[in-house]
C-alpha cells in the first residue's frame, strides 16, 4: 500500500462514517418529505392510493401519447 491508497481510505472512511451515522438516526426515508409518517417501507395501499389520483392518471395518458407519437 502505498501513501496515496491510505488517503483515498481516509477520505471514503471521513465519508462514510457521517454518512452511516445519518442513515442510523434518521433511517433510510431521512430526506424524504414523508419522512415523520414514513414507516420505511411502500405499502401496497399507499401504492393504490397513489394510482388512484387523477393527476396521476392524467400524467400516465400524457406520457403514453408521448410514447406513441415518437414510436419508443
Amino acid at each position: 500500500m502505498n501513501l496515496s491508497t491510505v488517503i483515498v481510505l481516509v477520505v471514503i472512511l471521513l465519508l462514510l462514517i457521517p454518512a452511516i451515522r445519518y442513515i442510523y438516526k434518521h433511517g433510510t426515508c431521512g430526506a424524504c418529505p414523508d419522512a415523520p409518517t414514513c414507516s420505511g417501507h411502500c405499502h401496497k395501499d399507499f401504492l393504490e392510493r397513489l394510482m388512484a389520483e387523477p393527476d396521476y392518471k392524467d400524467k400516465e395518458k400524457k406520457a403514453e401519447e408521448i410514447i406513441k407519437k415518437h414510436g419508443v
